[in-house]
């Protein structure tokens, strides 16, 4: 018999009671707030009265409770949901995932647990979920992207991404609200072009100084597009990081702001060597 190349995942015993999932009464759900954390603060209360408001059963998940030896049904996880529905007066009780658990400190833990595993979600991957549900914005960013020849990275770790993939996606969105589709289809075509065939380890830093140049400079008269394809794509990518961040730090302003002024100085360089060599003598 031949084994397959890799073994079969070593798992431990489950821990624990199976929980059962029942429809509990709201009045019956208590909070333990030794361990829960405060919603007497303005952002709680905010995301309670959004929640209450704009209730949405397809976004619901289940409540997770503990039930205490005495029968009581104490709150581990969901307690803003539980505020929210307290808030209406047409709900009358949740879908709970709920647990028999020894002791109150088991809960505790549980609910310690839940928190540190918890991953929230990155910005590429509200993008990715944007995209797909049809949101204006996210596809309209997404086809200036790959008219530019470039892609979605599927995540921030640059050394496993293939050339003309960029995760910058939260700083082309703000770009493009902020300076519209022009300027960001040039600045996504200049990065695109300039750094062809590479990995655009630092494009994000590079495309915020070159959206920034591009909002103040594309509509001068006489610029030239052409001409700042090739400068940019005259020195490396470490280069411009290098000379961005030395401006940054001698004036003390924002790295997009600093990036914006190396690229106008390279340019208005590179222009008048250009009309030297137009006005210089056959």
């Amino acid at each position: 018999m031949v084994r397959p190349a890799t073994s079969r995942l070593k798992v431990n015993p489950p821990l624990g009671l199976r929980p059962s999932l029942e429809n509990c009464r709201i009045p019956d759900l208590q909070v333990d707030e030794s361990y829960q954390r405060s919603i007497d603060n303005g952002s709680s209360q905010a995301l309670i009265r959004k929640i209450a408001a704009y209730w949405d059963w397809s976004l619901f998940h289940p409540l997770t409770i503990a039930r205490r030896a005495d029968g009581s049904l104490w709150v581990v996880d969901g307690q803003h949901r539980l505020a929210a529905a307290r808030m209406r007066r047409d709900l009358y009780d949740l879908p709970c995932v709920v647990t028999a658990y020894q002791s109150q400190a088991d809960e505790a833990a549980s609910f310690v647990a839940m928190n540190v595993q918890r991953r929230a979600l990155s910005a590429l991957d509200l993008f990715k979920a944007a995209v797909a549900a049809g949101d204006d914005n996210a596809v309209e960013v997404t086809e200036m992207m790959n008219a530019a020849g470039l892609t979605l990275a599927p995540h921030h770790y640059y050394i496993s991404w293939k050339p003309g993939m960029v995760s910058n996606i939260a700083g082309i969105r703000d770009s493009y609200k902020r300076f519209g589709r022009q300027v960001t289809q040039h600045a996504l075509q200049a990065i695109a072009r300039a750094f062809s065939g590479q990995v655009l380890r630092y494009g994000g830093t590079i495309y915020a100084a070159a959206a920034q140049y591009l909002h103040e400079d594309l509509p001068r008269p006489g610029f030239d597009f052409e001409l700042f394809v090739e400068i940019l794509a005259g020195a490396t990518q470490v280069e411009w990081m290098k000379d961005i961040a030395s401006l940054q730090a001698e004036h003390g302003i924002k790295r997009q702001l600093a990036g914006a002024r190396v690229l106008r100085d390279a340019y208005a360089d590179a222009a008048a060597a250009c009309d030297e060599e137009e006005g210089a003598p056959a």
